[in-house]
């Protein structure tokens, strides 16, 4: 009785095989393709970015594991344009919707911390629930007046 229960066991471990779905994917190919749509509309006190929702990783395959966006922020004085300054994370952009059959076509994130006298530029990186980022979105930029 349990040398065949001990079989059946082992049947169904090796009948349900690896678990793997298809052949192996290189990790370069499941990043997903980077934002390049990455839009800047001035506000009275504040700039706000739009993108739309990416769709595809770079193999061509549909984007599954979508968990966010990361925000990145540069800013340097007006009137230095040698002035290097590195991108730092602003904020994180949280996907609500991955699993429902209705998503979001866009998103948005709206920056009110400015300071006059600031040239700032903006990129986007999607963000997947591994924890893997895409390649930098175009960048935008402004130079911010106080209104």
């Amino acid at each position: 009785m349990v040398a065949g229960l001990v079989c059946l066991l082992l049947l169904l471990v090796v009948a349900t095989g690896c678990g793997r779905k298809g052949p192996p994917r290189a990790a370069d190919l499941v990043e997903p393709v980077a934002i390049s749509d990455l839009t800047l509309v001035l506000g009275d006190r504040s700039v706000r970015l739009g993108w739309s929702h990416p769709r595809i990783a770079r193999d061509g395959r549909p984007l599954t594991d979508l968990a966010g966006f990361v925000v990145y922020r540069k800013s340097t004085p007006v009137g230095c344009p040698d002035c290097n300054a590195a991108y730092g994370e602003r904020a994180m952009v949280r996907v609500e919707d991955e699993g429902r059959f209705f998503k979001e076509s866009e998103y948005e994130f709206t920056d009110t911390e400015l300071r006059t006298g600031q040239v700032y530029g903006y990129r986007v990186r999607v963000l997947l629930s591994d924890g893997s980022l895409s390649r930098p979105s175009n960048e935008v930029s402004i130079e911010w007046q106080r209104r």
